[in-house]
C-alpha cells in the first residue's frame, strides 16, 4: 500500500484589482475652466480641542458642517437652491467608500491603523462669473461626511461654496447660507438641544422679576393715562 497522500494546500483566491477612476473635476482642471485649489500642509485647527471661533477659515468650516446637524445644513443648502446667496450648483463628483483610520503612535515613531470608516463625499461645479484678477470659471464646494449620506454631502458641499463669498471676491447679498457666524453657530445639534432643553427647567427668578417690571409698568401706564380725564372733569 502507498504511503498516504499530503494534502493539497489551499489555493489563495485571486482577489482582482479595484481599478482607479479619476476625478470629474481633472477634466476641468485640464482646461483651466475650474478654479485651481491650492495645496497647503498647514495643520488645519482642530475643532474637537479648540472651541470655536471667528473669523474661521475653510478648514474650520468644513469640520463644523461635517460634524454639524443634517437637516439644519440641508434646510441652508435648500436656501441657496431657491435664490438666496445665488448659488447654482452641478454636482461633479458624489462618492461613498471605506477609508482608514490610523493614529500616531509617539512611543513607536509610526502610525497604527485602527480600523475603517465609511464616508460620503461630493465636489460640486458651481458658477462663477470672474474678477478683476480672475477670468470666467467654475468654483467648487466640497463635502465630506461621516457614513452612507449622500444627501448630507451634497448639502455641505453647497453650504461650503455659499460661505466662501468672501474669498472669491462675490457680493454679500445679506443670505443666511452666507454667514459664517450664524451657520456655524447653530449647526451644532448637541449644543442646540441642550440649550433648548433647559428651558424646561424652572425659572422661578427671572420669571418673577419679569412679573414685577410688567406689573409696574402697566400700573404707570394706567396712571397717566387715566390722569388727564381726572383733572379734567
Amino acid at each position: 500500500m502507498g504511503g498516504a497522500k499530503t494534502p493539497a494546500a489551499p489555493q489563495t483566491p485571486e482577489v482582482a484589482e479595484t481599478p482607479t477612476l479619476p476625478h470629474v473635476a481633472e477634466f476641468l482642471d485640464r482646461e483651466g475652466l475650474l478654479q485651481p485649489e491650492h495645496e497647503d500642509n498647514t495643520a488645519p485647527r482642530d475643532l474637537t480641542r479648540e472651541p470655536l471661533d471667528f473669523p474661521a477659515d475653510r478648514p474650520l468650516k468644513l469640520q463644523a458642517l461635517a460634524r454639524g446637524d443634517e437637516g439644519f445644513v440641508l434646510s441652508m443648502a435648500y436656501s441657496t437652491q431657491r435664490g438666496y446667496a445665488r448659488n447654482h450648483p452641478f454636482v461633479g463628483e458624489l462618492r461613498i467608500g471605506r477609508v482608514a483610520v490610523s493614529m500616531d503612535i509617539p512611543e513607536l515613531g509610526f502610525d497604527i491603523d485602527l480600523g475603517e470608516i465609511t464616508v460620503s463625499e461630493c465636489e460640486t461645479v458651481n458658477q462663477f462669473t470672474g474678477s478683476k484678477t480672475e477670468p470666467p470659471q467654475f468654483t467648487r464646494g466640497y463635502g465630506l461626511v461621516f457614513g452612507q449620506s449622500e444627501r448630507k454631502a451634497i448639502s455641505m458641499a453647497l453650504v461650503d461654496r455659499a460661505l466662501r463669498w468672501e474669498e472669491l471676491g462675490e457680493d454679500d447679498v445679506g443670505a443666511p447660507a452666507q454667514d459664517a457666524e450664524f451657520v456655524l453657530s447653530h449647526s451644532d445639534n448637541v449644543q442646540a438641544t441642550g440649550f433648548l432643553e433647559h428651558i424646561k427647567l424652572p425659572h422661578y427668578v427671572d420669571f418673577q422679576s419679569e412679573l414685577e417690571l410688567i406689573r409696574r409698568l402697566r400700573a404707570e401706564a394706567m396712571g397717566a393715562s387715566s390722569g388727564p380725564r381726572e383733572a379734567a372733569e
